[in-house]
């Protein structure tokens, strides 16, 4: 009996000593914002039409709207009650921002690859665009000729990497210049300061569009890659990204989403091919 006993005991204490080494479930990103009271949502100042600042400076383009359409989604997964805080990012910095917690959900026109898909997670895609070139109107309209030229693409982008393999590839020599924005950039083109500036495509149409310069570049019809954008957040936040796909896939299937991009890209076309993803990657419940 005294036996029976002790090994009671025994077994008590083994079953307390299991449940003692079972560490609470971490905290994610959705918990810390719902003890913060707030669901931070990054955007970029510099990428119109996808993400920027507009005149008055308020956040814009077409993954901010897309964020703020899925905002409520995204508040009720975290428990509800908390507000919605917009914060700036460069494109340099973006990365970062999430990465140190400074921002929950990155809005904006971010390639998802393999390589960044070792330390993010990426929601569904919401376009697919690819890298074009633009040359200055009366210089070496060509990449091939671009040998020893100065050539700009945006700092801290797909693009740049790109830039480095097709220029040692096509036109050896040619010195990479690296801007902080497009602007940066398409005004050294007009000015003469590089010869060409590499982009992705829709970003460099709708710039010049706004732009209006007096002298049109020449801008190259094959593009160079294809960059699906996805909305970036830390890797492991599976709550997160279930949540953003939810809605995601609710804005696709509703058609919503061609309203936001007729308001976002305006006179930008997009392709049947563009059209057809959202049908692709919608997820059913």
């Amino acid at each position: 009996m005294a036996g029976r006993g002790a090994k009671r005991w025994a077994l008590a204490a083994l079953a307390v000593g299991m449940l003692a080494g079972i560490a609470p479930a971490a905290a994610d990103v959705l918990d810390d914002a719902l003890a913060r009271g707030t669901l931070r949502l990054g955007y970029r100042l510099d990428a119109p039409p996808f993400s920027y600042a507009d005149d008055a400076g308020r956040p814009a383009g077409l993954a901010v709207q897309l964020c703020a359409a899925a905002a409520p989604g995204l508040v009720e997964a975290a428990g509800g009650g908390i507000a919605v805080e917009w914060v700036p990012v460069t494109a340099a910095a973006r990365f970062e921002a999430l990465v140190e917690g400074r921002i929950d959900l990155l809005c904006g026109p971010t390639t998802q690859t393999l390589k960044r898909r070792a330390s993010l997670d990426f929601s569904i895609p919401y376009y697919v665009d690819g890298a074009g070139i633009v040359f200055r109107k009366g210089g070496p309209e060509a990449l091939e000729r671009l040998t020893d030229e100065p050539v700009g693409v945006l700092n801290g982008t797909t693009t740049e990497a790109l830039a480095r393999k097709v220029l040692a590839e096509h036109a050896p020599g040619a010195r990479l210049v690296l801007f902080r924005s497009h602007v940066e950039g398409l005004e050294a083109l007009q000015r003469g300061d590089v010869e060409a500036y590499l982009g992705d495509q829709s970003i460099l149409l709708y710039q010049l569009g706004r732009m209006r310069p007096t002298v049109q570049p020449v801008i190259a019809r094959r593009m160079l890659s294809r960059e699906p954008y996805a909305l970036a957040m830390k890797r492991g936040e599976s709550r997160l990204r279930l949540a953003i796909d939810r809605e995601l896939s609710r804005i696709y299937e509703s058609g919503a989403i061609y309203g936001l991009i007729q308001e976002s890209l305006g006179r930008v076309q997009i392709s049947p091919e563009i059209e057809a993803i959202y049908d692709v990657v919608a997820i059913p419940d």
